[in-house]
Parts: structure tokens; C-alpha cells; sequence
């Protein structure tokens, strides 16, 4: 049903389901209209996640020190919310940050999208303090989850 495949950073689909994914933020957290992402580390790797062929949802895994990955911009398209495309996703991105050497996943995610943060739960993330940039920062919420060899 869902096709989990890695490209490039440069990916038309990967650039439209990011300014997809900031233009729904910018009204939640009263972001400026011209908000955009910071820029990712080069040695970031991403995921698009496909349906029938078309990219329905996109996320980053970015190695942020040993052992340690940080899952990011990880989005799916409203239309197939609620169909398992993200759970696909987020396992895909998991197995990565292994490949990738790593033994956690931290993450961050607003407290303004409840259903993000149960998707996270959901998959075993556990809420931890926030991290820099986000520590005091009231909206957001970071958690973090062991990963294991052979998922």
C-alpha cells in the first residue's frame, strides 16, 4: 500500500510536502507567512513515503552526535492521515537512524498537534525534557526511543 524510498534533499516532492508542512504550521503556532524551515545538516538523509506513486508524506533522520539521530520535518498529506502512512513512515526512518549507527531517536513536535504526539507515543517515544533549541520553549515537546538491532 505504501512505498517508503529515500531521495535526494533537492526532490520536488520532498521540497513541495515541506512547504506543505510549514504552510499548515504557520497559522497553528502564528508563525510569519514567509516562515521556512531551518536548514538541515548535510549529512541529514530523507524518506518520502508514496501512495499509487504519489508522495504523500516526507521526514529527515539526522545524526546529531554518537548513537543519537533526530527525526525531523516528518509530515504526511491531511488526505491520508489516519491510514497508516505515517506509522510506514516513522518505522522506515527508525530502521535509517540504525543503519545510520544509532541507538535512539529523539524528536520534537508542537504541543499544538495532539495527534502528532500520539502518533509518537503510540510508537513507543517516551517524552523527555526539551533539548537545545527547544528548551523553554512552552510549545514544544520532545521525546526520545531506544532503537534496537534487527528492526
Amino acid at each position: 500500500m505504501f512505498l517508503v524510498s529515500p531521495c535526494t534533499a533537492d526532490d520536488p516532492a520532498l521540497r513541495s510536502l515541506v512547504d506543505a508542512m510549514t504552510a499548515e504550521l504557520v497559522p497553528v503556532y502564528g508563525l510569519p507567512p514567509d516562515a521556512h524551515p531551518a536548514p538541515m545538516a548535510p549529512e541529514a538523509r530523507f524518506l518520502l513515503v508514496r501512495c499509487e506513486g504519489e508522495a504523500v508524506g516526507c521526514c529527515a533522520v539526522q545524526p546529531v552526535g554518537p548513537g543519537v539521530c533526530e527525526l525531523k520535518r516528518m509530515f504526511v498529506s491531511p488526505a491520508v492521515r489516519g491510514t497508516g502512512a505515517a506509522g510506514a513512515l516513522l518505522a522506515r526512518a527508525e530502521r535509517l537512524a540504525s543503519v545510520l549507527g544509532a541507538d535512539r531517536m529523539r524528536l520534537e513536535t508542537g504541543i499544538r498537534q495532539p495527534a502528532a504526539m500520539r502518533l509518537y507515543e503510540r510508537a513507543g517515544y517516551l517524552r523527555i525534557a526539551n533539548y537545545p533549541p527547544h528548551e523553554g520553549d512552552p510549545l514544544s515537546a520532545c521525546y526520545e526511543k531506544g532503537l534496537h538491532a534487527g528492526r
